[in-house]
């Protein structure tokens, strides 16, 4: 996935320049990368059993519906010769491929407080209670 590069104001030499995250995969970009994944999976034009289901476990990850999956995968076998295989160079996990950090700092900070305090106030009721 290519990450869309949007420069800050101020692109004056020595100036910072500052780009937004990813925004999500929409659903052709969704289709895309599953049917590359597909491509990937092939072996001599066959598709495993054991990496369809994995495959359509992936699919239901990206929130794409299993019939569709199934033709994007008879698809991605017809024209295999057209379709780039995408292959992950680091040792990547469906979980981690479709959770992204969504969370964000002040977020994650304001749930980290809370559970604190919950904390806390266990402790104390079990001290003072």
């Amino acid at each position: 996935m290519e990450k869309q590069a949007t420069p800050s104001a101020g692109n004056a030499p020595g100036s910072r320049v500052f780009y937004d995250a990813p925004a999500e995969l929409s659903m052709a970009d969704k289709r895309r990368v599953f049917k590359g994944m597909v491509v990937s999976e092939l072996e001599a034009g066959f598709l495993r059993y054991s990496r369809r289901e994995a495959l359509l476990t992936y699919a239901a990850k990206l929130k794409i519906p299993e019939f569709e999956a199934c033709l994007l995968i008879a698809e991605a076998q017809l024209h295999a010769g057209d379709i780039e295989p995408i292959e992950f160079q680091s040792a990547a996990t469906l979980e981690t491929i479709t959770q992204p950090e969504s969370w964000s700092i002040p977020l994650r900070l304001a749930v980290a407080l809370a559970i604190a305090a919950v904390i806390d106030l266990i402790v104390i009721y079990l001290l003072f209670g």
